[in-house]
């Protein structure tokens, strides 16, 4: 059985996480560069998962500043100033996380997820057997009639507006994410070793 050499797994490490000596992340391009070379990445480096994050290739390996003003924070604005401009897919994937996924990528997590069948039908047989809620339901509808939709533009279309609404559109999305992830879990986590093995 191979033996993985430490030095190596390390130097791999500081290469894909973008840590000194490599060159940080420093302008939005950059960060879609990184996301589609990555394939996929978390946002925020998560305890407990070493997966590379945004926050890591721009700012550093250090945990996430409380203060606003942060240099690092800059990531939020490239992620906000890119809704609806469909650079790449962002959501609460990996581990209920959020995650960016490069568009070449997103095909193959969709195939890991329940979305088969009939999209116009199956919704309705859902909400009819208590699996779907009624604010998933209209967050579906909306999503059907409009096609894709950042955040603040779906819960208006879904008619969900106010702030115990918006709750209800964060634990529609997240409901949706679940059942995508019950299917593909373990296929998710050796694609994420597949991935990293392929950019060793």
């Amino acid at each position: 059985m191979p033996i993985l050499d430490l030095k190596k797994l390390n130097s791999h490490r500081v290469r894909t996480f973008r840590l000194p000596p490599s060159p940080r992340v420093a302008s939005p391009k950059a960060a879609l560069e990184y996301i589609n070379a990555r394939g996929f990445i978390y946002f925020w480096p998560i305890k407990g998962i070493d997966l590379p994050s945004l926050w890591t290739a721009v700012a550093g390996n250090r945990v996430v500043a409380d203060k606003h003003d942060d240099p690092g924070h800059i990531t939020w604005g490239w992620k906000d100033n890119a809704l609806g401009k469909k650079l790449w897919y962002y959501a609460k994937i990996l581990r209920k996380k959020a995650t960016m996924i490069s568009l070449d990528i997103a095909p193959y997590f969709y195939a890991l997820s329940e979305n088969y069948g009939s999209p116009e039908e199956d919704y309705l047989l859902a909400y009819e057997e208590g699996r779907l809620s009624q604010a998933a339901k209209q967050v579906y509808e909306a999503l059907l009639k409009e096609g894709p939709l950042h955040t603040i533009d779906l819960r208006s279309a879904a008619k969900l507006m106010n702030a115990k609404e918006s709750i209800q559109v964060d634990g529609a999305l997240f409901q949706f994410g679940r059942r995508s992830q019950r299917r593909g879990r373990r296929e998710i986590i050796r694609m994420e070793k597949r991935t990293n093995h392929a950019n060793h």
